[in-house]
């Protein structure tokens, strides 16, 4: 019903071609595709090659009745897109310019492929905001503890960016990139879904989120590979002592947390901040 009502902001009917930049396995294409009129050109691009060959296979399979002249999956960078400029009625990305060293090069790239009064849709999270909502174990915790764990996430997400490896706020900063690159008709939305966990956590999507978290911890990936949590850390000012302190804090609000869900009492809201900004060619 989201993407009904998205699909009617951004007059995806009216379209006949979308390109996905950083397409992955295209699910987010996918997702798009339906809304366009028929027949639609599609073109996937992704530097990953095993992807490319990979999204090929799932978006013949998911639209078999799309004639292959009308897709084109390549492989190639956000920064450097190797499609013809003027010629996509939409172009979009999804969780992308989040992890580039030069987010303004490939927005830039994107608007060049867009044809004259075309659409550019950017979807890009500020992940920064998920290390802060509260849960039912942190909502009285102290203050203090609750300003370490702020500066802790700062610090890293200072130091992620500072190494060009990608920033992960940048949903905030859309709007006014886009307006910078000269684009009209900005509108800015929120994905309307939060992913909640009460119990007894028996929705798939809870019981993902659970597993998830547990794998992540146990193989010292995602939010706890600690040599990278130190690097970016210190990288954005931090010192040894937070580090260590925090840490410590985080891994035993993990634990306290697992032993919540297990007895049937932990919840949390979990609202993220996903935003939806776009915008037309001039």
């Amino acid at each position: 019903d989201f993407l009904d009502l998205m699909a009617n902001r951004w007059g995806l009917r009216e379209a006949t071609s979308l390109a996905d930049i950083g397409c992955g396995l295209c699910h987010w294409s996918r997702l798009l595709y339906p809304y366009l009129r028929a027949p639609a050109r599609f073109a996937g691009v992704d530097r990953e090659k095993r992807w490319v060959a990979e999204a090929a296979r799932n978006f013949r399979c998911a639209f078999p009745q799309v004639p292959p002249d009308l897709l084109t999956i390549v492989q190639g960078d956000a920064t450097e897109i190797p499609l013809p400029s003027d010629s996509y009625d939409v172009v979009t990305c999804q969780t992308v310019l989040m992890h580039l060293a030069q987010p303004a090069a490939a927005l830039r790239e994107m608007l060049r492929i867009v044809r004259p009064g075309g659409l550019l849709v950017c979807v890009e999270p500020n992940n920064f905001w998920n290390y802060l909502t509260f849960t039912s174990l942190t909502a009285k915790e102290p203050v203090e503890v609750l300003v370490r764990r702020f500066e802790f996430w700062l610090r890293y997400h200072r130091g992620k960016a500072g190494a060009g490896e990608g920033d992960h706020t940048i949903g905030d900063l859309l709007p006014g990139a886009l307006a910078e690159a000269g684009l009209t008709d900005i509108a800015v939305h929120l994905s309307d879904r939060a992913p909640a966990l009460f119990p007894p956590y028996d929705t798939a999507a809870q019981q993902a989120l659970v597993q998830q978290g547990k794998q992540w911890k146990e193989s010292a990936t995602g939010p706890w590979d600690r040599a990278e949590l130190r690097r970016y850390v210190l990288g954005g000012g931090g010192t040894d002592e937070l580090f260590e302190r925090t840490f410590g804090e985080l891994v035993g609000e993990f634990n306290r947390e697992q032993r919540a869900i297990a007895a049937g009492t932990f919840h949390a809201g979990f609202g993220g901040v996903t935003y939806l900004v776009s915008g037309r060619k001039a």
